[in-house]
């Protein structure tokens, strides 16, 4: 049988995986999971590739341009795969070949010139064709065989004038390359050399800029349009425009579509705010009006909302945030525990209450009844002298108050027992309350995944240090974020997800030394203190919880849903505080999330120096 992490094993895992996420076993896919599996970081042999071609269309770009502009747009199609683009950015470096036309004949194409400027044109006086012929022999001098076709296309939109067609095809001889998308540079008395480094240097720049501009329009506007479907279609619309345009008219058209779009953007942004600020507010009244409710009442339930009350004050952060579902799940635990004992004591008082009075008005009937028979008994032994019948009104007598007498006991027995209930009842809630105040006050856990929580976490990190000092031992803190989380949450809903956390920290608790401290941070970051341990060493302790954690799958419905995580190890300094150590591993954390994922990067050792 293979074992569980051989690369068989993980090929088959792998192509589970495929099927379960819904993807296409292309060889990307594929090699994607598999890395994912097995934690490493394979070569694509596709991105090699594209840098390679990058690189060597740079190099020869200081002679032509036109080259700068392909190497930068052909690496993202490589990266994509899109075959048929490549082959298209590849065929402009070779344009007579790709049209099936010889090598340009310049002694033709200069003889058809000379010819055309003589021949009277209408509507072209001499000096426009000369105008139009400087701009192409500035624009295109750098590429002698566009530079053919270009005052090819100058002598045939002469011969067009007066037509429909002749404005565009004067824009198509003269215009610069859609990919420069810069201003054509304009005649000027500089040295042919001079003009090639110009035009270089121009491309180079508008292109830089025109690639960031749309990626920032692709990245940052068009997400933030999302929660407007309309508005959010026409930006895609746009970005599409913008990719294409090839002429100053069309830019001045994308521009306008653009404003609107940016004032859309402003508007819902705007509203977004003052939702989050009415939300705020709605949850601080709420708060407000809870404490005021349970001041007299229930001083726990009064001391958390006030803890809470006092998180949404601040500025809100996902620490905060945390914070406030932490106290929130605590509250809501405790009403959860306090309730039905509530309830029963409730029920205790009710029937406690309801037997009183039934025995009350059963006594009272009772009552009635024997004075009645009483009153009866005393008229009857007035008006006899038999003592035959006296005795029979004396054994009745004793038989009504016996009687009597038993009902008596029967009530006072049913009276005590409902007390003893009673004062049971009431006990169980005084001891349950005093319990959960004793978990508001003491309690480090944290309330979904029994790791620390963050009050928890800040005692041991005090401790440990202190430790650290009194020792003079190292001491690591790693700080670990489940990869794709949200797109977990989404999937699978936020419940699964909660038991996605609780069995990251079960396999964590399994695999960490029992002198290693793990506490959730906030959200899906957890923090794991690791005393007496040099960097190199947390590494593969992380290192070796990923193996594990890949081999303890997460099941979802009776199917295995893979979990992975990033981690940051940072080594903590000589006297360094907690304030500057977390944020280091934070910061190795982040690289490790940009180095494919699923990764353990340590950040950089310090000097042991006084912080």
């Amino acid at each position: 049988m293979e074992q569980k992490n051989s690369p068989i094993e993980a090929a088959r895992q792998t192509l589970i995986q495929l099927m379960q996420r819904k993807l296409p076993p292309t060889p990307d896919n594929f090699r994607s999971v598999y890395d994912e599996i097995m934690g490493i970081q394979s070569v694509d042999k596709s991105a090699e590739l594209g840098k390679t071609l990058e690189k060597v269309l740079n190099q020869a770009g200081k002679q032509k341009p036109k080259y700068i502009a392909i190497a930068q747009a052909i690496n993202p199609l490589i990266e994509k795969g899109d075959w048929p683009k490549v082959e298209e950015q590849l065929t402009k470096l070779f344009p007579s070949a790709a049209a099936g036309v010889e090598e340009a004949n310049w002694s033709v194409v200069i003889r058809n010139l000379l010819k055309q400027l003589e021949v009277s044109h209408k509507g072209v006086t001499l000096s426009r064709k000369k105008e139009g012929l400087s701009k192409v022999l500035v624009n295109f001098a750098s590429d002698s065989d566009v530079l053919a076709q270009k005052i090819q296309s100058l002598i045939s939109s002469w011969g067009l004038s007066g037509t429909a067609d002749a404005v565009t095809s004067l824009d198509a001889a003269i215009e610069v390359p859609a990919v420069t998308t810069g201003n054509p540079p304009q005649a000027n008395n500089d040295s042919p050399q001079q003009s090639i480094s110009n035009t270089s240097t121009s491309v180079l720049n508008s292109t830089q800029w025109r690639d960031m501009l749309l990626r920032a329009f692709e990245l940052v506007i068009i997400p933030n349009l999302e929660a407007v479907p309309e508005i959010h279609q026409k930006a895609v619309n746009l970005l599409s425009r913008m990719r294409k345009a090839s002429n100053e008219q069309s830019l001045i058209i994308c521009a306008a579509d653009l404003k609107s779009i940016l004032l859309s953007l402003e508007m819902q942004r705007d509203q977004q705010s003052r939702i989050h600020e009415s939300l705020l507010q709605l949850l601080r009244l709420v708060l407000s009006s809870m404490g005021e409710m349970v001041q007299t009442e229930d001083q726990w339930l009064y001391a958390q909302t006030t803890v809470i009350s006092d998180i949404v004050s601040k500025p809100v952060s996902l620490n905060t945030l945390y914070d406030a579902e932490s106290s929130l799940k605590e509250l809501v635990y405790k009403q959860s525990q306090i309730k039905p004992a509530l309830t029963e004591a409730k029920d205790t008082l009710k029937k406690m209450v309801t037997t009183f009075v039934d025995r009350l008005v059963e006594m009272t009937e009772s009552t009635s009844d024997y004075h009645d028979k009483i009153e009866a008994y005393q008229q009857k032994i007035a008006t006899t002298d038999n003592i035959g019948e006296l005795n029979v009104l004396l054994n009745s007598i004793l038989d009504d108050t016996r009687s009597i007498g038993l009902t008596v006991q029967r009530t006072r027995d049913e009276f005590m027992n409902s007390q003893k209930q009673a004062i049971a009842a009431e006990k169980r809630i005084q001891e349950l309350t005093a319990e959960l105040d004793y978990i508001g006050q003491v309690a480090h856990q944290d309330y979904l995944t029994g790791a620390l929580n963050r009050r928890g976490m800040d005692e041991a990190i005090e401790r440990e240090f202190n430790r650290a000092d009194r020792h003079n031992t190292t001491l690591c803190i790693a700080m670990l974020d489940i990869d794709h989380f949200k797109k977990l949450n989404d999937t699978l809903g936020h419940a699964t997800g909660d038991e996605a956390l609780t069995h990251l920290v079960k396999v964590l608790k399994d695999v960490l030394r029992t002198t290693d401290v793990l506490a959730r941070y906030g959200g899906e970051e957890f923090i794991i203190i690791l005393p007496d341990t040099p960097q190199d060493e947390a590494v593969k302790v992380i290192t070796r919880v990923q193996r594990e954690l890949t081999k303890n799958f997460f099941m979802y419905n009776n199917e295995r849903v893979l979990i992975t995580f990033s981690a940051g190890v940072a080594e903590r300094a000589l006297n360094e505080a907690p304030e500057a150590l977390i944020p280091r591993a934070d910061a190795a954390l982040y690289k490790a999330k940009h180095s494919g994922r699923n990764q353990v990067v340590g950040a950089d050792i310090l000097p042991n120096v006084v912080v």
